[in-house]
């Protein structure tokens, strides 16, 4: 049907040519004629809601037309579809945006406000309200029915074999300047539809006929008689299936549109899966994608192609941190680092060459832009949808080599009011689906969404460890504590759950100045105690440094440019040394790409290379220009971050904030904060058992926590020092305080008491000196003042386990004044006269300097478990040695002899605990195996002369705990003197002295017999003497 031709079909005016022409001012009929008039509350009522189908015909013209329609003033919008000879006609109005849409079956599509389509738009009338708002006409002044105009009954017939009520009406449309009389006629009421709509019980319109004259001279016509018949067939009080009206069809892109309607917002993180269709290839694939544009990572679970393992499951990471990507199989494990390539979830950056990508945002992930128009609701999947359209020439399919003059995206959000059971999170539109079609029609793709998860991705998502074997990662684990008023139950109940995110947060706390990927950090793992949790964790080493590039063959920058130039034997060398320049991050030099030219005039039989490095890319820098160079080959950074750090340098970096207290995971609890604070990090893995402690198997690496700050600004001074035999020291650079700590306390020659560290340098000194010489420090001349340096001293408490408000009612030998619980552990620590192994401390309020009273005991509050002399003491607390300080360590060293009994999968300290306690034997001393935590608990000791036969030898997996006393029959037994090696003889000279000896004692025995009998024999041969008491009497 030719639209411009037929301007009214419900004024039921049409204007074709007509053979009838008559004068304006005749009138075809008389509103006066209209008798009796009919009571407008008995004529049938119109619905405000309904679809149809028509039937016009146009008696002057010998014209049938059929269209169907559908109307809903509620919501403000009207449709007319149309049909005529092979030309499909949609016309869509919506009122509410004053947008009227013509679309053929040509896919051609047109917008036009409906206010400005004056022919056009009287379908449905235009009415403006107070509001100055556009509103479509009610059902009765579209239907020209029940109007300001009178009606009258005529009676009932039957038309097309319908019982109806028969109305007629005589109407001025002073807007056409038209005269007509019309009949309606409408079903009675107990007539049953077609349709079936018993419950409704209402008349509905049947035909509706309409004869007059029409007068547009004054739109540059003429007048016409006009007598036309419409009829109405199927006609609904309501529109059936709004999802297949007021929508625009799918593939075609509405030119004009005004409206373009608020579409959902995408999360930044998120997860689904995808189906993508291809018509025009008749194939599919399916993925799952997870989504978290914070972290800057990408993960796809799909099958490989030909080019791999056909048909085996991977899975892809993108990683835009580093520009690396990996591919992972998820059955064998097999991993491969690529650099990142233009993709669909990538952006080429401008001027890059191609060769810089940046990571899409989530609007950008889902080709969402400025560009959409909303295009109504449609039903996709049997879900409600909110559609919007756009068409781009942006995107590029890889499918054909002529792409289209345009492409038409469709994206489909859930419409609100829907339900989402795919996940716990609320999220009002998720996508459905998104469609992409030819500007012809003729290749499509469909990529449909299921399972649409908004909730935060976690870190365990991505990661890739699996990847870094060996010393490709450092392993440790970090200890925390429950805080006051947290016990283990509370803590599984309420916290555990959250402590893996806030463990993350935490940990990019920590190296915030780094772009330190998420993809490095080994999943965590928590294993919680009675007394508090570790989590397992870990950091891998940066990506292969030639997978941050892209490469250029046959090309190089301008060499003039070049910051840097090395001799290398390959890309990788250099690729290397790039980012091991960047690592430095200084304002001057950043490597962002770089070339390597083989050399010509080299002398050896290998190959050799130049690299010649910059400090700018096609990334940042879009004037750079390359030459071709065959020899030559051009690198270029993937992503503008760089992510080169080492592990090493990163763990230290994570190591200092959990020393300076600064690694916390905190939970709010209404007005107040719950803080769990890390105290301590281990080298160790989550497979190494734990005890009862929470502690890992193998001893603390956080050594500084048994230090306290003393002084700054000072420093050893070694020259004093070293005329000073009583005090020993030694120094190293290029240490963390931590390691600094460790050497103090690991150290086997002398006891170390304090430490120096200068953070910039790394410098670290530990010598014997004890507090008391820095007592007065500025006095002190083995100590200088030096800027930057700090002196820390050996916490004396940290070696004792405390007990509030008890007190041990053994014997206590020793009784001090002293200030702070400190100063009575360090009394303890160099008491003479004994070995003092636990002290109470009370209050003293006698003397204003000193606050307690420290008494010392040479007993464990262990030792008197058995038979417990604890009292509650409000004053008082009781400070008791941990038990593993009873052993002296002797590192890198394992005794000689067999061992009485064996332990498996036991941490160090609980092997100590079990050689105290063990009741079988007298245990002196144990060995721990650190790759395997197995304890070897040993009858002998080395510092004990009964066995004079033992002694260490050296093992680097192997640590020697030596007892320094242990109990029997109620005694505390002290050894001797520990020797390590200092047997110099071997067994078979002993055993030659031991002969010799015996031979020699043989000898000299029978020579003291021979003079022993010369002597009985000379004395036979002497007077005999005899003696008598005066006073006897006898």
């Amino acid at each position: 049907m030719n639209f411009n031709k037929l301007s009214v079909i419900f004024t039921l005016v049409i204007f074709f040519e007509n053979k009838y022409t008559t004068a304006a001012d005749t009138p075809f009929c008389l509103k006066s004629d209209i008798k009796p008039i009919a009571d407008p509350n008995t004529l049938p009522k119109l619905p405000s809601e309904f679809q149809t189908r028509v039937q016009a015909t146009f008696k002057d013209v010998d014209k049938t037309v059929e269209f169907l329609l559908a109307y809903d003033y509620y919501d403000q919008k009207a449709e007319i579809i149309t049909q005529e000879d092979i030309i499909h006609e949609q016309r869509i109005f919506y009122y509410d945006k004053n947008e009227y849409f013509l679309i053929s079956n040509r896919r051609q599509c047109e917008v036009k406000k409906i206010n400005e389509t004056v022919d056009e738009f009287n379908f449905f009338g235009l009415v403006i309200d107070k509001d100055g708002l556009f509103n479509m006409k009610t059902a009765n002044d579209l239907l020209h029915f029940n109007n300001d105009f009178p009606h009258k009954y005529v009676g009932r017939e039957e038309y097309r074999g319908i019982p109806v009520d028969h109305y007629q009406s005589c109407q001025d449309w002073a807007e056409f300047k038209a005269n007509v009389l019309i009949d309606f006629y409408f079903s009675v009421s107990d007539f049953q539809q077609s349709v079936g709509f018993p419950d409704l019980n209402i008349q509905v319109p049947v035909a509706s006929v309409i004869k007059g004259y029409v007068d547009m001279t004054k739109r540059g016509g003429r007048s016409y008689l006009i007598e036309n018949t419409y009829e109405f067939f199927e006609f609904r009080p309501f529109v059936e299936k709004k999802s297949d009206f007021y929508v625009q069809p799918d593939g075609i892109y509405c030119k004009n549109q005004i409206v373009k309607g608020d579409m959902p917002e995408i999360p930044k993180s998120f997860s689904f899966t995808e189906e993508i269709l291809v018509n025009s290839l008749k194939m599919g694939t399916t993925r799952k994608v997870y989504y978290s544009y914070d972290s800057k990572l990408i993960r796809y679970d799909t099958y490989a192609l030909k080019n791999y393992r056909e048909n085996a499951p991977i899975k892809i990471i993108h990683d835009f941190n580093s520009g690396v990507g990996y591919i992972i199989d998820k059955f064998i494990g097999n991993c491969t680092a690529i650099p990142l390539e233009n993709d669909l979830d990538t952006i080429t950056l401008e001027g890059s060459g191609g060769l810089g990508v940046a990571m899409r945002d989530p609007n950008q992930f889902f080709f969402i832009d400025n560009t959409y128009f909303y295009a109504g609701q449609r039903l996709e999947r049997g879900i409600t949808c909110d559609v919007y359209v756009s068409n781009r020439t942006d995107f590029e399919s890889p499918l054909t080599d002529r792409q289209p003059s345009f492409w038409v995206f469709e994206i489909y959000f859930m419409a609100i009011g829907q339900v989402m059971e795919s996940s716990d999170a609320e999220f009002p539109g998720a996508p459905i689906a998104i469609k992409i079609t030819s500007s012809e029609g003729k290749i499509k793709y469909v990529m449909n969404i299921f399972d649409f998860d908004p909730v935060e991705q976690p870190n365990t998502i991505f990661d890739v460890s699996q990847c870094y074997q060996g010393k490709g990662k450092t392993e440790f684990a970090l200890s925390f504590k429950y805080p006051e008023d947290v016990d283990a139950l509370l803590f599984k109940s309420l916290y555990r759950r959250f402590v893996p995110k806030k463990f993350y947060e935490q940990m990019f706390s920590a190296l915030s100045s780094y772009n330190f990927s998420p993809l490095r950090i080994i999943p965590p793992t928590l294993v919680a105690s009675t007394n508090g949790f570790l989590i397992y964790t870990g950091l891998t080493n940066f990506a292969p440094p030639i997978n941050h590039f892209r490469k250029l063959v046959s090309v190089r920058v301008n060499i003039a440019n070049a910051v840097n130039k090395l001799q290398s034997s390959n890309p990788d060398n250099c690729a290397y040394e790039c980012l091991k320049d960047s690592a430095l991050n200084n304002n001057f030099y950043r490597c962002l790409s770089f070339d390597i030219c083989k050399n010509t005039d080299t002398q050896v039989d290998y190959p050799t290379f130049t690299c010649a490095f910059y400090n700018s890319s096609f990334v940042t820098d879009q004037s750079l220009v390359v030459e071709n160079e065959p020899l030559c080959d051009h690198y270029s950074k993937t992503v503008i971050s760089i992510d080169s750090v080492s592990k090493e340098d990163a763990f230290r970096v994570v190591e200092d904030a959990i020393l300076k207290k600064l690694f916390n995971i905190n939970f709010e609890n209404g007005d107040s904060f719950i803080t769990f604070s890390a105290d301590d990090i281990y080298t160790a893995t989550v497979d190494a058992a734990t005890d009862s402690t929470g502690k890992p198997p193998q001893g603390s690496t956080s050594f500084f926590k048994q230090f306290r700050l003393f002084a700054e600004s000072y420093d050893f001074n070694i020259e004093k020092i070293n005329q000073e035999k009583s005090i020993q020291i030694r120094e190293r650079k290029g240490l963390s305080i931590d390691e600094c700590a460790r050497l103090c306390m690991l150290e086997l020659a002398f006891r170390c008491e304090a430490v120096t560290y200068e953070p910039i340098l790394k410098e670290c000194k530990w010598s014997s000196m004890i507090s008391e010489f820095f007592s007065d420090i500025d006095k002190n001349i083995y100590v200088e003042k030096k800027e930057g340096f700090f002196v820390y001293t050996r916490e004396a408490l940290y070696s004792y386990t405390e007990f509030p408000f008890t007190i041990a009612s053994g014997t206590d030998l020793v009784e001090v004044k002293v200030r702070n619980e400190n100063e009575c552990a360090y009394k303890c620590n160099n008491e003479k006269n004994f070995k003092c192994r636990s002290f109470n401390l009370c209050d003293f309020s006698a003397e204003d300097d000193f606050k307690y009273r420290c008494l010392l005991s040479n007993s464990h509050t262990h030792d008197t478990e058995k038979d417990p002399n604890f009292i509650y003491s409000p004053i008082c607390k009781h400070f008791s040695r941990i038990i593993i300080d009873d052993f002296k360590l002797a590192s890198g060293y394992q005794l000689n002899v067999n061992p009485t009994v064996k332990y498996l999968n036991v941490s160090v300290e609980r092997c100590a605990v079990i050689c105290s306690y063990t009741e079988a034997f007298v245990c002196r001393s144990f060995d721990y195996f650190i790759d395997t935590n197995t304890c070897f608990l040993y009858k002998e000791n080395v510092k004990d002369k009964i066995h004079i036969n033992v002694e260490l030898k050296p093992n680097e997996i192997c640590n020697h705990y030596s007892r320094e006393y242990f109990v029997e029959n109620g005694i505390n037994i002290e050894p001797q003197e520990i020797r390590i090696n200092e047997n110099r003889f071997g067994t078979g000279i002993i055993i030659f002295v031991v002969v010799l000896c015996l031979i020699i004692g043989l000898l000299i025995g029978n020579i003291v017999v021979w003079f022993g009998i010369k002597l009985i024999r000379k004395k036979a041969d002497l007077p005999v003497i005899s003696f008598s008491n005066p006073n006897s009497k006898f």
